[in-house]
């Protein structure tokens, strides 16, 4: 196999688990990003790796099966432990009470993120949350097949492209087996988030070996101002909201993302998964009854069996939408981010800049945004009193058009 442009490189991971010689490895280029790499002395040119490639035949599926509901865990802790309604754990407990398995991405010794698998409900703890990085999927595909081939039902989640390249290393169908996509804005490079870790560790006065704890998604300041989060054998802790963190909002600004994501072939609602999850932002403006700021799931069924699965939840509130409810309010379901001009001076930068440059460059808010951002917290909070309340409007929309455009 030949990959004429790594654009369209998605490190599914589908082409290194068939490979019958192991003669593919996926190795990180100067990004940090996994690509595929051949042996040509292995290779038996057995044509298996073009075979199994999204890329080159991607799966379609048209929407003919899809429903979409609004969905909240009412086990409130689950929900305040996850990234939005907490409906992951819900389905992955349900499956793991008939004996299945469940496949998920979560952090190594080192917090990289990569794939495993847990047959217990205590391992959901660890897959639990999102993570703002694509996981390493290793022998997941191989070890999913052969729980499948068992008789044994699997629950396997991941990112839209992984459950592409899942189901063309599966090559068939398998009733036993539960597919679970989410809305993905994009991944970001695993080697930034690792400079991000030491650059935490050094502003903590700790070391990279005593980080105790960290998540992506934490509601301390309630769900649509998460917070990203450290914890340090030092007994010190680092927590700053997603305006805030420079991790995420070098994340925020798209700049960071692997190439593949500025035209990704697996967005759209309709997908060969059988349920996609995301957050239900808007939720306030379509059913504020089911909006405490505490998590809400957008969720889409495409089969009967995502369907009937989701029916059968027991502690679960669902309430049926038209998915444009949801999707109208989460444009990465059908999307790709724009690529900014400014990706790859920042990745020249990231490789031969200190961390503390990246951070004073690509995530600090611009003096003019900062004033923007000021003057429409002061028409919020009354100034129109002292202006009039016809030019305080006016100031109001003129800074939310500039913060939406640079955040």
């Amino acid at each position: 196999m030949r990959i004429e442009n790594l654009v369209n490189c998605t490190a599914c991971h589908a082409c290194f688990s068939i490979c019958p010689k192991s003669a593919i490895v996926m190795s990180a280029n100067n990004e940090g990003f996994l690509y595929p790499k051949i042996d040509g002395e292995k290779c038996i040119k057995c044509g298996l790796c073009e075979k199994v490639c999204p890329d080159i035949k991607p799966i379609k599926k048209e929407c003919e099966d899809t429903k979409a509901y609004a969905a909240i865990n009412k086990n409130e802790a689950i929900r305040l432990d996850s990234s939005s309604g907490g409906i992951f754990t819900a389905l992955a407990g349900k499956v793991i009470e008939e004996g299945g398995v469940v496949f998920g991405a979560k952090f190594a010794s080192d917090f990289s993120v990569v794939h495993g698998w847990t047959e217990n409900v205590e391992g959901l703890t660890e897959f639990r949350g999102s993570k703002y990085l694509q996981s390493v999927i290793g022998n997941s595909y191989k070890d999913c097949k052969s729980f499948l081939a068992s008789g044994r039902k699997v629950l396997f989640s991941g990112t839209p492209c992984q459950i592409q390249g899942l189901k063309k290393y599966l090559d068939k169908e398998y009733e036993n087996l539960l597919a679970v996509d989410f809305i993905c804005h994009g991944v970001p490079s695993p080697l930034l988030w690792q400079k991000y870790i030491d650059y935490r560790a050094e502003k903590s006065r700790a070391k990279r070996g005593e980080i105790v704890k960290t998540a992506f998604r934490r509601k301390y300041d309630g769900w649509k101002l998460y917070s990203l989060s450290f914890t340090f054998a030092n007994d010190s802790e680092y927590r700053a909201t997603l305006n805030k963190d420079p991790y995420m909002q070098i994340f925020l600004k798209d700049i960071a993302l692997r190439e593949s994501c500025y035209d990704c072939k697996c967005r759209g609602i309709a997908r060969p998964s059988d349920i996609t999850l995301a957050d239900f932002w808007g939720v306030q403006n379509v059913l504020p009854e089911m909006d405490d700021d505490k998590g809400t799931s957008f969720v889409i069924s495409h089969s009967d069996k995502g369907k009937n699965l989701l029916c059968e939840l027991q502690n679960c509130g669902l309430k049926e939408i038209p998915v444009s409810d949801g999707a109208k309010f989460n444009s990465a379901a059908e999307s790709s981010p724009k690529k900014p001009k400014q990706r790859d001076v920042f990745y020249a930068d990231l490789e031969k800049r200190q961390f503390k440059q990246i951070v004073k460059k690509y995530a600090t808010t611009p003096l003019y945004l900062r004033g923007y951002r000021f003057a429409r917290r002061c028409a919020v909070k009354g100034v129109k009193v002292l202006i009039g309340k016809e030019n305080a409007i006016k100031l109001k929309k003129n800074a939310g058009e500039v913060a939406s455009v640079n955040i």
